[in-house]
């Protein structure tokens, strides 16, 4: 998460509804002429129901290509919809859409009510990153996502350069995390004022001492507070110190594993062992016999000081998986879902794209009225729209069609985990998916 940084002080608390009981899984595209109220005659769902798990108010102005998501399992067909379209909007294939709802022929037409076969819930390990509020906000966060969450990774505790742990204010995240029984996990981050920093690691990777001191801070810090292990992420390691980031695993494994504390680590997406050549570090395979978990961060394909792009394309995150299973059990393997929007500005001029949450991009996208587009190939949304000062902006982020597509790659490679970047920015519509997909493992 080499921008957690500006997404730290971006992002704020979105407060969400509690998710519903029905699980849906029927997505609308929004098309000219549709309302709220239209859609909710169309599929016999009250207009209440269907803004509160899209995140609008009542009254909200929906925009061409929007993405709803319905509390039903009948989908009305709509003009100029195809089977290939449905299904490839709910993740599936057009033979089983043919299949489920009995039809030969690929033709439809408006109105036409077709149901959207579910896959049988896969059981699932889900933790996300937690940054500490005040006890009040904690409590609240961990109150609303508590079911759809198996632990939590309180960010971040960061290492000095003598094997010192600086501490997080946490204000008791780790115990409220324990009375609603969600596994608490300390982050421990290579963070500086230079942000993810490789001449850190470097210095405390390859000094055995140093790197013996750390663990054993790392043991006292989860002894301490009671956590149950610890997520090292660790970015932007240099390729030279690929062979001590594997010993500084497999000590740390060592030290954690006897009194049954567990280690995850947070690497970044690669299509083979030096694959992209900046990410040699990782050693997916020989990380993989240490650690408990490995957390891949399949995201940020573009970044803030890139051009616009994709964060989360799903035929990247395909080759990543493709790599991440032919050398790590897939009972270790962690999928990371990204919860928030980078918006660029696109007029030439060299300047970073701001990060915020996705129900951010929702309120901007209604606000501008802006088209959403969908790019097929990367399975992600965007919008553009001009700003005040009348410079021109492109935003991709994530809605139900995205995130539903990646959770099926959860299903189809058998993956035992799913993380996200971070609580309190996801978007109803999230919860809602997961439920509807996964029993949570608790």
């Amino acid at each position: 998460m080499r921008t957690k940084l500006s997404i730290l002080l971006l992002f704020c608390l979105v407060v969400l509804a509690i998710p519903f009981t029905a699980n849906a899984q029927v997505i609308h595209k929004v098309n000219a002429g549709d309302s709220l109220t239209k859609i909710s005659k169309q599929y016999g769902i009250s207009i209440d129901d269907i803004a509160k798990l899209n995140g609008l108010t009542v009254n909200s102005h929906l925009v061409l290509g929007q993405a709803l998501l319905i509390p039903t399992d009948n989908y009305v067909v709509q003009p100029m919809d195809s089977i290939w379209k449905i299904a490839r909007h709910h993740a599936i294939s057009e033979e089983t859409l043919m299949n489920k709802n009995n039809i030969t022929s690929s033709q439809i037409i408006p109105g036409q009510k077709l149901v959207i076969p579910r896959l049988p819930k896969a059981p699932l390990w889900i933790g996300s990153y937690l940054i500490p509020k005040d006890k009040e906000k904690n409590n609240w966060m961990l109150d609303n996502y508590k079911n759809t969450l198996s632990g939590v990774f309180v960010f971040e505790y960061r290492p000095d350069a003598n094997g010192n742990i600086i501490l997080v204010e946490e204000n008791e995240a780790h115990l409220l995390a324990w009375r609603k029984q969600l596994v608490p996990y300390a982050t421990l981050t290579n963070i500086t004022e230079k942000g993810f920093d490789p001449d850190l690691t470097h210095e405390i990777l390859n000094n055995a001492s140093i790197r013996k001191k750390l663990i054993s801070n790392i043991y006292a810090l989860l002894d301490s507070h009671d956590y149950k292990g610890i997520v090292v992420d660790f970015e932007s390691i240099k390729n030279e110190d690929r062979d001590s980031l594997n010993l500084f695993a497999k000590e740390l494994a060592a030290k954690l594993h006897p009194v049954g504390m567990e280690l995850m680590m947070a690497v970044p997406p690669k299509e083979g062992d030096r694959i992209p050549d900046y990410s040699a570090a990782y050693d997916y395979e020989t990380l993989g016999k240490y650690v408990d978990r490995l957390f891949l961060m399949t995201y940020n394909w573009h970044w803030p000081g890139g051009p616009s792009g994709p964060i989360a394309p799903i035929n990247k995150i395909r080759d990543t998986l493709d790599y991440a299973v032919s050398v790590v059990p897939r009972s270790k393997l962690m999928l990371g879902i990204p919860q928030y929007a980078y918006d660029w500005t696109i007029n030439g001029e060299d300047k970073d794209a701001k990060s915020y949450s996705i129900q951010h991009a929702i309120k901007l996208y209604t606000k501008t009225e802006s088209e959403i587009h969908f790019d097929e190939k990367a399975a992600t949304p965007w919008f553009r729209y001009v700003d005040e000062q009348g410079d021109p902006h492109e935003v991709w982020f994530e809605d139900s069609r995205s995130l539903l597509a990646k959770m099926r790659l959860i299903h189809e490679y058998e993956l035992a985990g799913m993380g996200c970047w971070h609580l309190g920015i996801t978007m109803p519509q999230t919860e809602e998916l997961i439920l509807a997909e996964f029993n949570i493992l608790k």
